[in-house]
């Protein structure tokens, strides 16, 4: 018995063991996981996303960020070296690694977006449509999409290969991502902007909770004067009383009713 018992014991943690070691290390997360497409994506700033942050395509999870870095452009927002004289501001590049190929219209949409409020940011990838617009079709965009093995071999980032691509003119169209904005930053903007209003408001509430604790008004006579809590138990106990009549009322009207209907057709049939 003993000897069965170890044998049930030993393969339960031999199969935990492996499922333990699925999910780190075949799993999509692990080193062996399959390996998806990349693309790269230009934004003003990163805002909060870090290599990890998911990535979904109209709301499903789809990828991850794999890699960002610091890209110096010019007046058309090409890549140009740090030391070039077109060189006008830096951008965000930003590669994403997707396991399904998605088809990008012009009216696509790549944003960075809070997930939820206690969350953290996620890139939201909405590859628009080919719906006619004012009797127009969005065109579907050339992307240049690289091979995580190919890149590996090539011991380079995919932002390394993309902006070298730029430069041969193997490049016909650059992916652009914006910021959603971040609500808490948006929230704590506009009480600083309205920091009078706010601090009237406070003082208002202030005010009114002291008034309540002195007993003043009648909310505050409601809840300090003693007096005022037993009228309002005896107001509550005659209505209850009150209720209760008029329900014994009608029971006993409900229960007389057969014997004067019968009174009523007596009387008239003669």
């Amino acid at each position: 018995m003993n000897f069965f018992q170890n044998f049930i014991v030993g393969i339960l943690f031999v199969g935990s063991l492996a499922l333990v070691g699925y999910f780190t290390i075949v799993s999509e997360s692990g080193p062996f996981a399959k390996k998806g497409k990349q693309l790269i994506v230009y934004f003003d700033d990163a805002e909060g996303i870090k290599i990890g942050s998911k990535v979904t395509v109209l709301g499903v999870p789809a990828g991850t960020v794999v890699d960002m870095d610091l890209v110096s452009v010019d007046e058309n927002n090409l890549p140009v070296a740090d030391g070039s004289p077109n060189r006008i501001k830096q951008k965000v590049a930003v590669t994403l690694e997707l396991k399904k190929d998605i088809i990008f219209y012009e009216n696509y949409s790549i944003a960075i977006k809070n997930e939820s409020i206690l969350s953290g940011k996620v890139v939201a990838i909405d590859p628009g449509n080919s719906e006619p617009i004012g009797g127009r079709y969005p065109k579907k965009l050339d992307i240049k999409w690289y091979s995580s093995f190919e890149i590996e071999k090539l011991a380079r980032s995919a932002i390394k290969q993309h902006i070298e691509d730029i430069r041969e003119k193997k490049i016909n169209h650059l992916l652009s991502g914006q910021s959603s904005g971040d609500p808490i930053a948006g929230l704590s903007e506009m009480i600083s902007e309205n920091r009078s209003n706010v601090k009237r408001i406070l003082e208002n509430i202030a005010s009114i909770t002291e008034k309540i604790n002195q007993g003043q008004g009648t909310i505050g006579l409601l809840i300090n004067d003693s007096k005022l809590h037993d009228n309002a138990n005896t107001l509550v106990s005659d209505a209850k009383i009150v209720v209760r009549e008029i329900r014994e009322n009608l029971e006993d009207t409900r229960e007389q009713a057969p014997v004067t209907s019968f009174i009523r057709i007596l009387l008239t049939s003669f």
